[in-house]
């Protein structure tokens, strides 16, 4: 497997991590600030633990880039656990949607990358899916103040694509660092810390699944693509994360949900098979 296929397979890896955020929320009756500070901690520490068994993963030295990357993912976490309480897993999935738009607006503004025209197209192609979803749900009467939330924390994670992409620490060092930054503050907002046995495990969970794999699967691909596309292959998470809800919950996503999801991840299936063509065309 090419370098370029396995930063799109560790893209995508993180795209499924990510997506199931809304179904451990869910199964979660903490408040907010102690589902930021707990899922942080269990983070962190599986985050060492890893770092013990690979010590090797990349540069040990903090650059700028990284600390950048690392506060703007801590600053995504603390948007992002408000968002899915204050309105719907769809909605906050929706929102998401913009990130390519967003990751190749700033990657233009902030270090001139370029940008392929069938990439470009893909993007808008991943926007109209999004348009599509967000008709569904503007009627739907969740809280603004959740969208807005949403909306914050995908331009954190846009700037975070591009950092994480010029940064030479090593992934696990960023990962621990954006957990250790979240979990304090974590600490600082929340009235009490304290949850049950069986909430802890949930968190725990949550905490290896959905925050430390899916954030080193994201910080590996970083390193093997451009912004644009590695926000464009994240875009898989919008219909996957409606579809967990949806088998755990009975969340039947609304017509126009599944209609955008379909575009969204035709957009990211001709993305992920145009490297293969090549290949077979160049061997023709």
């Amino acid at each position: 497997m090419s370098a370029e296929r396995r930063a799109q397979f560790h893209a995508l890896l993180s795209a499924v991590f990510f997506s199931t955020a809304g179904l451990f929320m869910g199964l979660i009756e903490a408040g907010v600030w102690a589902v930021v500070f707990w899922r942080s901690l269990f983070a962190l520490v599986f985050t060492c633990a890893l770092m013990l068994v690979m010590p090797n993963r990349g540069v040990t030295e903090l650059d700028r880039a990284g600390l950048a990357a690392a506060m703007l993912s801590a600053a995504a976490m603390l948007a992002f656990i408000p968002a899915l309480r204050l309105t719907s897993v769809a909605n906050v999935a929706v929102i998401h949607g913009s990130l390519p738009l967003l990751t190749t607006l700033f990657a233009r503004l902030t270090i001139k990358e370029p940008i392929s025209l069938s990439t470009a197209g893909l993007c808008a192609m991943a926007g109209i899916g999004t348009a599509v979803i967000f008709s569904g749900s503007a009627s739907s009467g969740v809280r603004i103040e959740g969208d807005g939330l949403a909306l914050l924390m995908t331009t954190f994670m846009a700037l975070m694509t591009i950092a994480f992409g010029r940064s030479q620490s090593s992934s696990l060092l960023l990962v621990a660092l954006s957990n250790g930054f979240a979990g304090i503050a974590g600490a600082m907002l929340a009235p009490s810390l304290e949850v049950s046995a069986g909430q802890g495990a949930v968190l725990a969970c949550f905490a290896l699944v959905q925050m430390t794999l899916g954030l080193l699967f994201f910080a590996i691909g970083s390193r093997g693509l451009q912004p644009a596309e590695i926000a464009l292959i994240s875009l898989s998470e919008v219909p996957l994360s409606a579809l967990w809800v949806w088998l755990a919950f009975s969340d039947v996503p609304a017509t126009e949900t599944i209609a955008g999801a379909g575009i969204i991840l035709t957009a990211v299936l001709v993305h992920l098979a145009a490297p293969l063509k090549r290949s077979r065309n160049l061997e023709d």
